[in-house]
């Protein structure tokens, strides 16, 4: 697995996993592996905040990370340098990527 950090293309495309939806559940966001195996009804759910759901909503195979990264910069109020809001898209998405919650698209 390839992971990404500030020295990797920014064209990179990601695509989410297709056994992978997100959910939010009392106003808190949940991604949800739905191949897990659910012994006693018990599933693995993994808490995303809602700059990760706004990233995870983002991804598909049209946009690269620089765009994502983009887009998040103008959703957010607070002026925010570019470089940190990249920054912190890239390691969301190398987080998706050791869950195996989202694929490189060549």
């Amino acid at each position: 697995m390839v992971i990404l950090n500030n020295n990797h293309k920014r064209y990179l495309m990601i695509n989410k996993r297709e056994n992978v939806v997100a959910r939010k559940i009392h106003d808190t966001f949940f991604l949800i592996d739905i191949t897990d195996n659910y012994s006693d009804d018990k599933c693995v759910l993994y808490e995303i905040n809602e700059s990760g759901m706004f990233i995870w909503n983002s991804i598909d195979r049209k946009k690269t990370i620089d765009e994502i990264a983009a887009l998040l910069k103008v959703a957010i109020i607070d002026d925010i340098d570019y470089q940190i809001i990249y920054d912190d898209v890239v390691d969301f998405v190398n987080a998706l990527k050791a869950k195996q919650f989202v694929k490189e698209e060549a």
